[in-house]
């Protein structure tokens, strides 16, 4: 019996020490991911130390185009993403995506993203691994 398919996307969007995980369709534009990520900052606002953007011209989304295992983050690639209709299936994205956020500056431009994306290899603060 063939596996189960789904056209479902999971996308984790980074942005300072937070993060947010979106499950989204393959139709799925990046107009409309900008769109479905608003409402989900809300409940961050407390912690993220600017301004909640209040439309989609308020975010811009990144990509990292180096996955080589064990690199060190600050050593990432990241392009921004164009805005646009196409769609996460015509990105050619997979099942899992990681997404990095920059906010508008109070001067109206845009910065590279600052995150912080933890280790999977990071102990407990007891000693022991996870």
């Amino acid at each position: 019996m063939p596996p189960k398919s789904s056209n479902l996307h999971h996308v984790t969007f980074h942005f300072y020490k937070s993060a947010v995980l979106l499950s989204l369709p393959s139709n799925t534009s990046i107009t409309s991911l900008k769109t479905q990520l608003l409402p989900a900052l809300s409940p961050l606002s407390s912690i993220i130390p600017v301004d909640l953007p209040t439309s989609i011209s308020d975010l811009e989304l990144w990509e990292d185009n180096s996955l080589i295992e064990g690199q060190d983050q600050t050593d990432k690639d990241i392009q921004k993403l164009t805005e646009g209709s196409k769609t996460i299936a015509q990105l050619g994205w997979g099942r899992w995506k990681t997404i990095y956020v920059s906010f508008k500056n109070p001067d109206g431009s845009f910065s590279k993203p600052i995150y912080t994306v933890p280790d999977v290899e990071d102990e407990e603060p007891d000693g022991s691994e996870m």
